[in-house]
């Protein structure tokens, strides 16, 4: 279960807080840095997987869970640090749920969803968003965020209509 491409994506995991540190103290090498290798960790965890022939279902749901995590957990801490309102992250946690529920039952009626072009463009976004406020730039990696945000409810409405299609509420 645990290849090389799943523990590029437990890194991420595993700098979250030095990331948060990084932005309690406003080190905004570090912080930016830390985004940057998060954004490098998640291209590099499917080319890696793909390339071995070792993508899983695991290394599937896998990822898109550490991503939440990761973006969830620096939203907070951009709260913390008054960089940004609770608003969008109330927006960004509510659709990680509602998008959750959805590919969980899609599971349980034997659909597995790997992520979409949408969701990985919103992810991508999002992250680009978290190195703007990372560095120090407010505003606009706030404008940012809520383009994430927009890109975020459409990918979920993606996943809504397979969730409609497949009639898996029955």
């Amino acid at each position: 279960m645990i290849n090389i491409a799943n523990l590029v994506t437990l890194s991420r995991l595993a700098i979250i807080p030095v990331l948060i540190y990084s932005i309690q103290i406003e080190n905004y090498f570090l912080s930016g840095f830390l985004v940057i290798f998060a954004l490098f960790s998640d291209w590099l965890d499917g080319i890696i997987a793909r390339r071995s022939n070792e993508v899983t279902q695991h290394g599937k749901l896998l990822d898109p869970a550490v991503d939440k995590i990761f973006i969830i957990t620096t939203l907070v801490a951009f709260v913390e640090k008054q960089y940004i309102n609770t608003y969008p992250v109330f927006l960004v946690v509510a659709r990680e749920f509602l998008v959750t529920w959805i590919r969980s039952v899609l599971v349980n009626k034997g659909v597995i969803l790997q992520a979409m072009f949408l969701g990985k463009l919103k992810t991508t976004v999002q992250l680009l968003s978290i190195f703007l406020l990372a560095i120090g730039y407010i505003e606009i990696g706030t404008v940012v965020l809520w383009v994430s945000i927009v890109f975020a409810y459409i990918s979920a409405f993606q996943y809504f209509l397979i969730f409609y299609k497949k009639r898996a509420w029955a």
